[in-house]
């Protein structure tokens, strides 16, 4: 078969730094490239500012201006991104992040095939780091992108029972995958911050609001002394800085909590391998790479029961769930969770990674992702 020209936009960009987004894309797109189709990734250039090649994985990256402010970076981004892509000679534009909806009847009336890959849902205008306006532009971007797209696809099924709910569209479940991995002993992270392993709890991801990061820090009463946290992630924008500024300011002269910043490479695998408990309390999330990375290097996890996190694991036999928004239950989980035996919390790890390995794969989404592109260039050729 003819290899297809493949856009993805709406993504901060390649190589995957932080951000579930940028992982989903990084993923699928690297495999598409190996079945020999032409993907090009347009990403912002603050992202890609230290990236001073135009490949990555087989994929092209391409880089657009973009205002990078809360509320104008990401709405920039799919403008300069939509127009890039149209410039192009693609056959299919897939469209992620929300604000880049915005572009879809543009690229559509230019004769272009759009996809819409949903990641969320009311996370985008729910969330505390937003302005009245920019919740607005978001959730009205959102709508008009599900609406008007050629097909819509999604990362989950709790997400694609929402846009069904709530839109009257069919979206394909095409999820993230489990990435194989193997464990690491803790040798960087015993240089760096004297860990040993299975001696500190784990938060691993952007720092936002509603990602709750803030709640870890009730734990700090009820962990033994042998216990440390480590919150691993950086923030993405001005906007999250002073939330950021505000945890390690409040962390001082603690030595439980441990603040790495971003982390990638062999730091990230070892604190992923190595901690007793990987914490997961956010308010929303679509499908959460970060978990699902947890799940796959066998960790433990504890978590709240959104359906997101519900889909991944089974309260009690994969992992642990607390009632959403019940902070004290949060902390009284993990204090019953630290006083178990630690091989006891290995064994719920084996098991998450043994159930989602059977049901979450990336070659199966790329295929999924292939066959979609390609019926809808089928289709438009026959008129």
């Amino acid at each position: 078969m003819n290899p297809m020209r493949i856009a993805m936009v709406g993504t901060k960009g390649i190589p995957a730094k932080w951000g579930g987004i940028e992982k989903y894309i990084e993923e699928v797109g690297k495999i598409l490239a190996k079945k020999g189709h032409f993907v090009t990734v347009f990403g912002s250039k603050w992202y890609c500012a230290d990236y001073h090649q135009n490949k990555y994985l087989g994929m092209n990256i391409r880089t657009v201006p973009s205002l990078h402010f809360k509320s104008t970076d990401a709405l920039t981004n799919g403008l300069f991104a939509s127009v890039a892509a149209l410039k192009g000679h693609y056959d299919v534009i897939n469209f992620h992040g929300y604000a880049s909806y915005y572009f879809i009847p543009l690229v559509q009336r230019l004769g272009k095939i759009a996809v819409v890959t949903a990641h969320g849902a009311e996370s985008g205008w729910d969330n505390p780091k937003y302005g009245t306006v920019a919740r607005k532009i978001i959730k009205q971007a959102f709508k008009l992108g599900i609406t008007h797209a050629d097909r819509v696809t999604t990362v989950a099924n709790h997400l694609q029972n929402t846009i069904k709910k709530t839109f009257n569209v069919d979206a394909s479940v095409l999820p993230s995958g489990l990435d194989e991995v193997h464990r690491l002993p803790a040798r960087l992270i015993n240089e760096k911050y004297n860990l040993n392993g299975l001696d500190y709890l784990l938060f691993l991801g952007r720092i936002d609001p509603i990602k709750r990061v803030d709640w870890i820090f009730d734990l700090t009463g009820v962990l033994r002394e042998d216990l440390k946290i480590v919150i691993a992630g950086g923030s993405q924008d001005s906007a999250m800085d002073s939330y950021f500024q505000q945890l390690v300011h409040k962390s001082k002269g603690d030595a439980a909590i441990i603040f790495t910043g971003a982390v990638s490479g062999i730091e990230k695998a070892e604190l992923l391998s190595n901690c007793l408990l990987f914490l997961a309390p956010s308010s929303y999330e679509g499908l959460p790479i970060t978990v699902l990375e947890a799940v796959a290097y066998g960790s433990c996890c504890v978590a709240s029961d959104i359906p997101a996190h519900s889909e991944i694991i089974e309260d009690g036999v994969t992992g642990y769930l607390f009632p959403r928004n019940d902070r004290s239950a949060f902390v009284r989980l993990i204090y019953q969770l630290i006083a178990k035996h630690k091989d006891r919390l290995a064994s719920i790890g084996s098991q998450a990674k043994i159930r989602s390995l059977q049901k979450l794969n990336w070659e199966n989404t790329s295929t999924s992702f292939e066959q979609l592109f390609r019926s809808l260039l089928d289709e438009k050729r026959k008129f």
